[in-house]
């Protein structure tokens, strides 16, 4: 009887934990200029590997600048992971779907992303990254603030969350480079569409030997052999690829609803920040190094 009863509740807590899966990321009521009016936040992992290629991302009819990754984001973070969604508000209401791209750091010692909103953004909207399990949002400067994810398909809380935390679009500098250099980037194809990375086939398989379970082989399927695009995007992700190349680099604890990653994945993903902040004040050295010699 106790057996039965165990088995009975392992079977509704699958289906509860299925159910959350399927649904809990699904944003309504949204009043996109293309008439959508739901999409699926759920960012699987196969996904975050590069930018869905979506209609706008086609035609080229995009707006793109720069903001600030939050350093909290590190503890979403996986060994070649690009992606976070981005969600725009204008003054009349109209909104904006995005996608985040990690792009290193600057020359001030501040994470980047790339942000590629869908079609041309008014200067006055306002802008937020969205965490991948929708509990968090961050303006552009990336302060972070506390979401309602069971309020976030009503469009009312939407428009009063956003227009109070959010960063004007007119705010960040654009990026003038990034429509020329994703043209560069390698098409997988999915099962939600075409997805465009700077990461090489090489690289997805080692993404894929410490993440098994999630099966990078059968869900990002190219043709030809892609190797790394190295710009701004690709170097970055290749230099934690290369960081975690390390033996026995553990294979759980990667996935954005960890409870708790292992120390080691914490001090793996520690020494890949200080390796992009270090490889920075070296480049910064050896410029000013240059210099000096030129006086001379």
């Amino acid at each position: 009887m106790v057996r039965t009863a165990k088995i009975l509740l392992l079977v509704a807590a699958v289906a509860v934990l299925s159910g959350c899966a399927t649904g809990q990321f699904q944003v309504r009521n949204l009043n996109l200029e293309s008439g959508v009016q739901t999409l699926d936040f759920l960012i699987e992992p196969y996904q975050s590997l590069g930018v869905v290629e979506t209609d706008a991302i086609k035609k080229r009819e995009v707006t793109v600048f720069k903001a600030v990754f939050p350093e909290i984001l590190f503890g979403e973070y996986f060994p070649g992971r690009v992606r976070w969604n981005v969600l725009a508000l204008d003054k009349s209401g109209r909104e904006y779907f995005g996608q985040a791209v990690f792009s290193g750091i600057s020359v001030s010692g501040s994470f980047l992303f790339t942000v590629i909103m869908d079609g041309k953004v008014p200067a006055e909207a306002k802008a937020m990254v969205l965490s991948t399990g929708l509990e968090f949002a961050y303006d552009l400067g990336g302060n972070e603030f506390k979401l309602e994810r069971r309020k976030i398909g009503d469009g009312a809380y939407r428009n009063e969350f956003i227009s109070a935390n959010g960063t004007k679009v007119s705010d960040m500098k654009r990026d003038e480079q990034f429509l020329s250099i994703s043209r560069k980037w390698n098409r997988y194809q999915t099962p939600a569409g075409t997805l465009l990375s700077p990461l090489g086939e090489k690289e997805v398989k080692e993404i894929a030997g410490i993440n098994p379970k999630y099966s990078f082989s059968e869900k990002l399927v190219g043709s030809g052999h892609f190797t790394l695009v190295a710009d701004y995007v690709g170097t970055a992700a290749s230099l934690a690829i290369d960081v975690m190349r390390a033996p026995n680099v553990p294979s759980e604890g990667w996935d954005y609803n960890s409870q708790l990653p292992s120390r080691r994945n914490m001090a793996l993903i520690i020494k890949y920040t200080l390796q992009l902040k270090q490889n920075l004040i070296d480049n910064i050295n050896r410029v000013n190094a240059e210099r000096f010699v030129g006086r001379r």
